[in-house]
């Protein structure tokens, strides 16, 4: 039986957040989910999430993204 629950209601483990965000679970758990910009668990044992609040944060968090720039390789010339 399929749930009538809109996704962006349903409470959602760390594995889904990860999912959503391209992150192990554990990476949600031990780096995103204790930033304090990031949404409020609904439990903590489980740790859930309302899926719609971390969209939400997902793509406020996307319009900032800057990909880190590279260190331009040195290039050496020989003096000969």
């Amino acid at each position: 039986m399929e749930s009538k629950i809109p996704f962006e209601l349903r409470a959602i483990g760390a594995e889904e957040v990860g999912e959503l965000l391209g992150l192990a679970a554990r990476t949600v758990l031990e780096t995103v989910a204790c930033r304090p910009d990031f949404p409020v668990r609904l439990t903590m044992r489980p740790a859930t999430w309302v899926a719609g609040e971390v969209l939400a944060w997902r793509e406020a968090n996307r319009a900032g993204y800057r990909p880190r720039k590279r260190k331009a390789k040195a290039v050496t010339q020989d003096a000969g």
